[in-house]
């Protein structure tokens, strides 16, 4: 039976954000050689757009250095991107979460793809909790704590606990939770219902 690739996507820029501050970022394609990694348009943009942070400037890096290996996925919030990419001050005009949106809006296009290429959700934000019940059944969140303390188990070399520390140096609010939601499994999330 032919190994199937996998599909890694990071779909909230906190994930590259704090991967950029401890200086993680090459972990997510040590992760297997057979990876693909998709990050959103919008996840890109908000990623990289500030000239002035050195965050910014190694995650801009990062997908320059690994561009045969990362597809950068055009979504509806293109054109946004584009004219704020283009001229700064339309940035404010930009939908909030509109990372996250873009990823989810992506995310349902595996749907067509099931059970097919599966997909490996990396994510910081527990907006992903929130709304995980609507996942494509392909897809696999995994918070990026739970991502770390992975990559110490198969790396002897690498260890959770400098890694988080090297993040916490810069970005000490950095949300560690630590989740592993596997493909197909039934949601332990209850929405909210709001009272008429």
């Amino acid at each position: 039976m032919k190994r199937l690739p996998i599909r890694l996507v990071i779909p909230d820029t906190g994930v590259l954000i704090s991967l950029a501050h401890g200086n993680l970022l090459e972990q997510i394609l040590n992760f297997t050689e057979d990876v693909r990694l998709t990050i959103t348009d919008a996840v890109a943009y908000e990623a990289t757009h500030r000239q002035d942070l050195v965050d910014a400037q190694r995650v801009r890096e990062f997908i320059d250095r690994n561009k045969n290996r990362i597809t950068v996925e055009p979504t509806a919030f293109h054109s946004l991107v584009e004219e704020a990419t283009q001229d700064a001050s339309r940035d404010k005009h930009l939908p909030k979460n509109m990372g996250e949106i873009s990823a989810y809006g992506y995310l349902n296009e595996l749907r067509n793809d099931e059970p097919g290429i599966p997909a490996l959700i990396i994510f910081e934000d527990e907006w992903f909790l929130k709304n995980q019940y609507t996942r494509p059944r392909n897809t696999h969140l995994l918070s990026m704590v739970a991502f770390l303390k992975y990559m110490a188990g198969v790396d002897p070399k690498f260890s959770f606990k400098d890694a988080m520390d090297s993040i916490k140096a810069t970005r000490p609010g950095v949300n560690t939770i630590d989740i592993d939601i596997p493909a197909e499994s039934k949601t332990t999330w209850k929405p909210k219902v709001r009272k008429p």
